[in-house]
């Protein structure tokens, strides 16, 4: 009897909805159970009245909105005859283009957008585009921030100038992490990361003393390897290095400086960076490669180099390699700074070739000097005993030193 009752009144309540609105509202709210969103159809129901909506001429009314554009759409006939200047000629060169199997040549062009010297450029990573970790397809977007980073953070020419420390302290120091930098096992980027890091907090903070000198280059190696390395060294073992010169205090104490000095940024751009794309770019040989870096690590010493951008530097080193060690074809010979090269350094032969000769004086000098660090680095087996190699003590070298831009 109950649920005899229970129908009932729901069959009431149904009634009275149709009658009246607001009271079913009411009622059923208290007494009947409602579906999912029913509130939200009541107050549909209510804006729209007591009688069922008429779903028939909505859709008329859709029609209508629908068969105005059909009728803006056949005067565009007329319009298609404009079309197939923006549309329909790529389309019709894709079509051609399947058949000749030149599809490739357009679409580098448009990418690019360089001149007609473009037939010229080779595409370096497009073997690298089934490897996803080698992000072919970012590749040169990532070297166009790199160069707007060494940008940001430039070393200026001179800036020892007026400072206790002069450059041959310096080249001294700079020799002796070489050293270290071999007895910690370090990374290459580690090297160049310290490098980087001491000359750009002596040019902000100028008021270092001879005696506290030894200490920046130490601490810039402790922060450059907890930047690059996976495992860095302990903070004991620089103490020990320095033969307790420095104590564990003074290091921690120097790292605060250095790293609120440069504003915690040690994001600058590294010339190995920058070589390993110009290798790929010049299908350097492991020789030209090992050569590069070689030349590299030896301006790194030298101050009349650290004010040049890492790219630049970078190009010049892998120039030079290519000059002093070339293959025996005389056509090759000729053409040492390529198209594909200048298009990826973004450098030309008249950019390149002043850090070029700078690059040979320093190599041509290299047994005069007492900066010997990089020298007997690069004499081991590992690096192919490049630096006991005779073509850097041939004429060629000397040429490179002295020679104008247009003789090479």
């Amino acid at each position: 009897m109950a649920l005899r009752n229970r129908t009932a009144l729901t069959n009431i309540v149904n009634q009275e909805n149709v009658k009246n609105v607001k009271s079913s509202v009411t009622t059923v709210a208290g007494k009947t159970r409602r579906a999912a969103l029913g509130e939200i159809g009541n107050k549909v129901n209510t804006l729209r009245g007591i009688e069922p909506v008429d779903r028939t001429s909505l859709l008329t009314k859709d029609k209508k909105k629908i068969t105005v554009p059909k009728q803006a759409i056949k005067p565009p006939e007329k319009l298609n005859e404009k079309l197939p200047v923006q549309i329909v000629k790529p389309v019709v060169k894709v079509t051609a283009s399947q058949e000749t199997n030149e599809v490739s040549l357009p679409s580098k062009k448009e990418i690019q957008s360089f001149s007609s010297n473009l037939l010229e450029i080779e595409d370096i990573d497009e073997e690298d585009k089934e490897n996803p970790s080698l992000v072919s397809i970012y590749s040169n977007n990532i070297y166009e921030y790199l160069r707007i980073l060494e940008s940001m953070y430039p070393i200026s020419e001179g800036y020892l100038s007026e400072q206790e420390v002069t450059p041959k302290m310096r080249s001294v120091l700079i020799d002796w992490l070489v050293d270290v930098h071999q007895q910690f096992h370090l990374m290459q980027e580690t090297l160049y990361l310290t490098v980087a890091t001491i000359d750009r907090f002596l040019q902000a903070f100028r008021s270092i003393d001879r005696k506290r000198l030894q200490l920046v280059g130490v601490t810039a190696m402790f922060i450059a390897s907890k930047y690059e390395e996976m495992y860095s060294p302990d903070i004991n073992d620089f103490v020990y290095i320095t033969d307790n010169a420095y104590s564990k205090v003074e290091i921690l104490q120097m790292e605060m400086l250095i790293v609120k000095t440069l504003d915690y940024s040690f994001g600058r751009p590294l010339p190995l960076h920058f070589l390993r794309r110009y290798s790929k770019a010049g299908k350097a040989l492991p020789i030209h490669h090992t050569l590069a870096k070689y030349f590299l690590e030896q301006s790194l010493v030298h101050y009349e180099m650290c004010h040049y951008p890492p790219s630049l530097i970078a190009a010049a080193a892998i120039y030079l390699a290519f000059l002093i060690y070339s293959n025996d074809d005389e056509d090759e010979q000729k053409v040492v700074w390529t198209n594909t090269l200048a298009h990826y350094s973004t450098y030309s032969k008249d950019d390149v070739f002043p850090v070029v000769r700078e690059t040979a004086s320093i190599i041509i000098n290299v047994d005069k000097i007492k900066y010997q660090a990089v020298r007997k680095k690069y004499a081991h087996v590992k690096y192919m005993k490049i630096s006991t190699r005779p073509e850097l003590k041939s004429a060629l070298l000397n040429t490179i030193a002295t020679a104008d831009k247009e003789a090479v």
